[in-house]
Parts: C-alpha cells; sequence; structure tokens
C-alpha cells in the first residue's frame, strides 16, 4: 500500500493520511467523516489525491476500460459477458450498441 517507504511525509500529510484511514475504517463517505470531525470534505479529498498521487493510499478509481478474451463465437448469437466484478450479462440474438452501453455500464456499477 505504502509504494513510497523511502519518502517521509510531513507533519500535515500524516494529519491527513490518519484522517482518511481513519474515514475508510469508520465505513462512511468523506463528506460523513469531515461533517462529523468538523474537518473540509473538500481538503480531505484534495490530500487523498496528493496521497495517491505519492504513492502512500490506493488509488481508488475503478479502472475505464478492462482486459477481455474470447473464448470462442456461441452458436446462436447467444452472448454471454462476464464482467470483473463478478456480474455477468447475457442475451440472445442482435443488440444495439448504445443500449448493451447502457446495461454494461449498469451492471459495472458505472454512472
Amino acid at each position: 500500500m505504502n509504494k513510497a517507504k523511502g519518502q517521509a511525509l510531513t507533519e500535515r500529510q500524516r494529519y491527513w493520511l490518519n484522517h482518511l484511514q481513519a474515514c475508510a475504517a469508520s465505513g462512511t463517505s468523506i463528506a460523513e467523516y469531515a461533517a462529523a470531525h468538523d474537518l473540509a470534505a473538500q481538503a480531505m479529498y484534495a490530500n487523498k489525491k496528493m496521497l495517491v498521487k505519492k504513492g502512500v493510499l490506493p488509488s481508488t478509481r475503478p479502472a475505464r476500460f478492462q482486459r477481455v478474451s474470447l473464448t470462442g463465437m456461441a452458436a446462436g448469437h447467444t452472448w454471454s459477458i462476464h464482467l470483473p466484478n463478478g456480474a455477468s450479462v447475457a442475451f440472445s440474438g442482435s443488440v444495439d450498441a448504445a443500449i448493451l452501453t447502457v446495461v454494461l455500464n449498469a451492471t459495472a456499477g458505472i454512472p
């Protein structure tokens, strides 16, 4: 998790790291945690971004693209798509690309 072990954090960076770790452990959102601890949510987000960039915190942003592999063409135009989150989408026949995009984004949890 801490790729930047050799890089010393400033006191201020440790302060925000401690709050961000406590927020993650609490299971609340940054906005909720900030409000409960009288902190500025914007400052928490900015410091999280900086700590992720330094490699101290992992990125929580989901990958935009996923690697896929073809396992062979299905007979009768039946399709099955297995997403990295464990969900599957199956359908038969032809499908409109725009509709397929909406279905896959919804299944993957992408707004």
